[in-house]
């Protein structure tokens, strides 16, 4: 017999994620881009959320919108309903106990990894567009090396950037040592830089290594909340908002990425 699947809110990821499950599942969606409301007339087997889910109101997270509220899934999921989406925490508040097994789908080791490629892919696309330049022989930094990071100081790398990792643990910077690349260690005043990435969710750096920064360096926020850039803080430098990036700009490639997550559970059960 068929799935049913229920793909609510998000981003250009839902739509290709419906194209995607449609050879074997039947498909419902609401608030989701490029595709008409069309809601399950009792339960759906798959609730699919947006990842990250909640938007910063606590609803279901949706382009150009306020988001959609909770109640417009009530009675379209049950305790047999099977959940996955992204930074759900909070969103289970409005779901459980009324919902089936729930699938962070960000604690999948392959998707996590998966998304943080496409993140750097798609960050040093956008970093290139809005300097109108190639980041041949710049001064880059890249700030933390962890699923993010370690990419993206390989594509800068491969394209013959000059790159400086920056992290506290010795253990961190001997690894991109042992990859040819510089290490900061965050103490005293950065490496000369054109362009960073922060890849910190939180403000690591010291404000005597902000206001050190050169007014036309680029810094790239690709972490999420609070960033790394301390509240309230007004940068002499360029700021450039790069979250949810697979979403934003490799939506269709992201999407393959957490189809592939979806799958390997709905193998498992």
């Amino acid at each position: 017999m068929e799935k049913s699947c229920f793909l609510a809110g998000g981003d250009r990821r839902q739509f290709w994620l419906s194209r995607l499950l449609a050879p074997t599942a039947e498909i419902f969606s609401l608030g989701v881009p490029g595709l008409e409301d069309r809601l399950p007339k009792q339960a759906a087997d798959l609730l699919v959320l947006p990842t990250p889910c909640l938007n910063g109101q606590g609803r279901i997270r949706s382009v150009g919108d306020g988001g959609l509220d909770w109640s417009a899934l009530a009675g379209l999921y049950d305790h047999h309903t099977r959940v996955y989406g992204g930074a759900l925490p909070r969103a289970m508040e409005k779901l459980l106990p009324g919902c089936g097994p729930v699938t962070e789908l960000l604690e999948d080791r392959t998707v996590a990894a998966a998304n943080g490629r496409l993140t750097a892919e798609a960050a040093l696309a956008l970093a290139e567009e809005r300097l109108e330049g190639s980041v041949f022989g710049l001064d880059c930094t890249v700030l933390g090396y962890g699923r993010i990071g370690k990419p993206l100081a390989e594509l800068l790398a491969a394209r013959h950037a000059r790159v400086t990792v920056a992290a506290r643990r010795p253990e961190v910077r001997a690894e991109a040592t042992q990859r040819g690349l510089n290490t900061w260690d965050l103490q005293g005043p950065p490496p000369r830089t054109g362009l960073l990435f922060n890849t910190v969710p939180a403000p690591v750096l010291k404000a005597e290594a902000l206001s050190a920064l050169e007014p036309d360096c680029l810094w790239m926020e690709l972490a999420s909340a609070p960033g790394g850039l301390p509240a309230g803080y007004e940068a002499r430098f360029s700021v450039l908002n790069g979250n949810s990036l697979p979403g934003r700009r490799l939506p269709r490639s992201a999407a393959a990425v957490l189809l592939a997550g979806i799958l390997r559970k709905e193998d498992s059960l």
